[in-house]
């Protein structure tokens, strides 16, 4: 039997029940909302002795009582940029704010939006893809996000559309131990490109509870890049889920800074044969942060490729779990999948779990998997300290050396230009002067 935390059924059921009064939404999408809360009923909060949630714990989470954000303004300032033109919405508490959102000309027919106003304009281009993807029915706050989802940010591309410029999305909460819910879903047809940056970013105490759905057709390129810098006070509890068809290739950045407690789940099925999914993750967490990454790559179709590369620096008593799976099918033959998880600890203090897994089910692939967990070297701070560098300026630019690979792989220079200053802000030290 699954065994499952205590679920306060009646707060959730009253606000589910006040959350759908008066909606003005296809009749489609209100049956997917009450199917999806009694899945998150039937399921109720993960517990410590669900395998998958061993180590992750929700007791402070389940002390609050979250309730429905309220409407809220925000100074522009307070806000993230990109150095660059972009097309820029902007999501307050859940919600669309179109003053603080610009979007320049798009190619012919392609949709870029709010999911809200998506759904009323081209419900045929959204219906098809929202909450399709295997995974979330098994996922208590997908089936959350699911039923209490306000708004979202849709990116639908036809068949060989570029969008040059990169595609900027802003999700800020303001606290008030408020619980929101964003939705970000992308379809990329056959041969479609885009860039996309998603930012969470707050203030105060909340719950952000955010899903994204990646759809790419044969052929279709995806950079996407998650930049998780949360409220010290907040709860970032999400999921990512991608599907890839024939050649196609998407390459996935994950960067995690932010949240007292933060975990996210990424599915990623490699459906079409000869697809390729690259997967970056680097994770900043010091005094009591709690930081969770569960990964499960696919490989369902011949010839595909796969890379995920995963990095923690932790101090105090922080703490990182990586749980990395690459489930290679049957009929996957021609598989290529390579995982490792690199963790480095600035404390005695600190601790870092990974469980790095493979199974493969085919004869004809080159699979690898690897996980270390160390010290900063103590030869190589010994031999900057030689040469007249004090001590945290030595320690910093290890620390930068090891986390600046991951930084490296963002090919969208402006974001990572500026990460490198957040980089060096969690240094505390100008790392760019160092140098």
């Amino acid at each position: 039997m699954t065994a499952v935390a205590p679920l306060f059924s009646d707060p959730y059921r009253q606000r589910f029940a006040a959350f759908m009064t008066n909606r003005r939404e296809p009749d489609a999408i209100a049956r997917l909302r009450r199917t999806a809360f009694d899945r998150f009923t039937a399921l109720g909060l993960p517990a410590r002795q669900q395998e998958a949630w061993r180590l992750t714990d929700l007791s402070a989470l389940q002390a609050i009582a979250f309730q429905q954000p309220a409407d809220a303004v925000v100074d522009a300032e307070v806000l993230p940029a990109l150095d660059t033109p972009a097309h820029r919405l902007v999501f307050v508490n859940g919600r669309f704010a179109p003053k603080l959102s610009r979007l320049h000309a798009l190619p012919n027919q392609a949709l870029v939006a709010s999911l809200g106003q998506a759904l009323l304009t081209h419900p045929e281009w959204v219906e098809p893809y929202l909450d399709r993807l295997p995974g979330l029915e098994n996922h208590a706050f997908a089936a959350l996000n699911t039923a209490f989802w306000e708004d979202g940010a849709f990116i639908g591309l036809p068949h060989g559309t570029v969008v040059d410029a990169p595609i900027h999305l802003v999700f800020y909460a303001t606290g008030n131990d408020s619980a929101v819910h964003p939705r970000l879903l992308l379809a990329l047809e056959d041969g479609a490109q885009a860039t996309v940056v998603v930012e969470y970013r707050g203030a105060g105490r909340y719950l952000n509870a955010p899903i994204a759905e990646l759809q790419l057709g044969a052929g279709a390129v995806l950079d996407y890049h998650q930049v998780q810098e949360e409220s010290l006070q907040a709860f970032h509890l999400g999921g990512v889920r991608v599907q890839q068809g024939r050649d196609s290739q998407a390459h996935l950045h994950l960067l995690s800074i932010g949240a007292q407690l933060a975990r996210t789940d990424l599915e990623a099925l490699l459906d079409g044969e000869g697809a390729h999914c690259s997967l970056n993750g680097l994770t900043l967490v010091r005094d009591t942060q709690f930081s969770d990454i569960h990964i499960r790559v696919e490989h369902a179709r011949p010839r595909g490729t796969s890379e995920q590369i995963f990095k923690s620096v932790l101090d105090g008593k922080a703490h990182t779990v990586f749980d990395g799976m690459i489930h290679v099918c049957q009929h996957a033959q021609k598989t290529d999948a390579r995982q490792a998880n690199r963790n480095l600890l600035l404390s005695k203090q600190a601790h870092a779990n990974a469980n790095p897994r493979l199974e493969i089910l085919a004869d004809d692939v080159k699979c690898g998997h690897g996980s270390s967990t160390g010290f900063l070297d103590p030869d190589a701070e010994f031999y900057l300290r030689a040469r007249g560098i004090p001590a945290a300026q030595a320690r910093a630019l290890l620390v930068h050396a090891f986390a600046n690979d991951s930084l490296n792989r963002i090919r969208l220079t402006p974001l990572r230009e500026r990460l490198a200053r957040v980089l060096a802000d969690h240094l505390a030290l100008d790392i760019m002067e160092a140098e």
